[in-house]
């Protein structure tokens, strides 16, 4: 039936839909916006991701025009401030990506292909801003995943898996701020990086380390690479309070990269694929698990190829990070946390 209808008639229905549900709700996602930086001295998080990546070159003025879409974004964003239980939302943000906004072709991808769109790249922002939001346990209201992996890992800081795709306006990030204190959320064009922060008045009251298991590329029944890892988050408390573990991902995804036959797990080759949880849905790249409403964003996720049995053995529960990297199923070198530091005048500088 949907090819009857349309591929553009078929967003703006979708997107009608979410405006009309987002019209009931209340409070509306924070906009507020401040210049006084020197209120909120204390860096809680940071994080930087290179702008250009290798890629084909018929692909590289895409990758150009990212930047400029970058920066008009980071215009729209720098400086929001999000006080207690406030909520951010990337698209009621940034609003359309059209190019009556300035905004130019960047690498979009619908019905799993890559393609350009006015505003295309703009994932990389919101995959930063989902990173550092997971290092303040803040509560994910709606999150959605890629369903293809792209490109292949160079100079990675994060695990894979754990992007935050947007499309205005239905798929979108948004995460309530649940600490008892405000964010100052800084955001800026700095080549060769995109850098992002997160201030506050007062330092946080705990750390997060996040670690990556069970990684693997494996083939399913007919011939298709994919990705899959899970994500763990722990959540130590500084006044003495037991540390907190979670699992944040599950991921599956599409590969679209050649990969070293050594790298691939051909344990389940033969099995039969049980679902089709790294497909994109309907025509963009959101993947399964789609975080809504509030939910912890752990998702039982069907694995092309692989049994329950297997699934369950790398689901480590009751554990500190320090034990899970000792799992036979573990990535124990992918190790992450982002711990407050001093502002430094040079890190400040960077927003300016």
């Amino acid at each position: 039936m949907k090819e009857l209808v349309p591929y553009a008639l078929r967003v703006e229905m979708r997107r009608a839909s979410r405006w009309l549900a987002d019209a009931r709700q209340w409070p509306k996602p924070t906009r507020r916006r401040t210049d006084n930086f020197d209120a909120y001295p204390y860096l809680l998080v940071s994080h930087s991701s290179r702008l250009i990546k290798r890629v084909d070159r018929h692909l590289r003025q895409f990758q150009l025009n990212k930047v400029h879409n970058l920066r008009l974004a980071c215009a729209r964003m720098d400086g929001l401030l999000i006080e207690r239980d406030e909520v951010f939302s990337f698209c009621r943000l940034v609003g359309r990506t059209g190019r009556w906004r300035g905004y130019l072709r960047g690498l979009e991808m619908h019905n799993g292909e890559l393609g350009g769109a006015p505003g295309g790249g703009l994932c990389q922002l919101s995959n930063l801003v989902y990173w550092m939001a997971l290092h303040l346990d803040q509560e994910i209201l709606e999150r959605h995943r890629h369903g293809f992996d792209l490109f292949p890992d160079e100079g990675r800081k994060v695990p894979f898996g754990m992007g935050a795709t947007v499309f205005y306006n239905y798929l979108d990030l948004r995460f309530r701020n649940s600490l008892e204190q405000p964010l100052l959320l800084r955001v800026s064009v700095q080549p060769p990086l995109l850098c992002g922060a997160l201030y506050s008045d007062r330092d946080k009251p705990f750390d997060v380390q996040i670690v990556e298991t069970a990684h693997r590329f494996f083939r399913d029944a007919e011939g298709v690479v994919w990705r899959e890892n899970r994500v763990m988050k722990q959540v130590s408390y500084r006044d003495g309070r037991a540390a907190r573990l979670e699992e944040v991902a599950h991921n599956v995804a599409k590969v679209r990269y050649d990969v070293a036959e050594e790298m691939i797990d051909t344990q389940y080759a033969s099995e039969p694929a049980s679902g089709s949880s790294g497909e994109a849905t309907e025509e963009h790249q959101a993947g399964p698990g789609v975080v809504r409403g509030g939910d912890s964003g752990i998702r039982e996720c069907r694995t092309p190829g692989v049994s329950q049995h297997n699934r369950r053995q790398c689901r480590p529960r009751g554990l500190r990070i320090d034990d899970i990297a000792k799992q036979p199923c573990a990535r124990s070198a992918l190790k992450l946390s982002c711990r407050p530091t001093a502002t430094s005048p040079s890190h400040r500088a960077l927003f300016r």
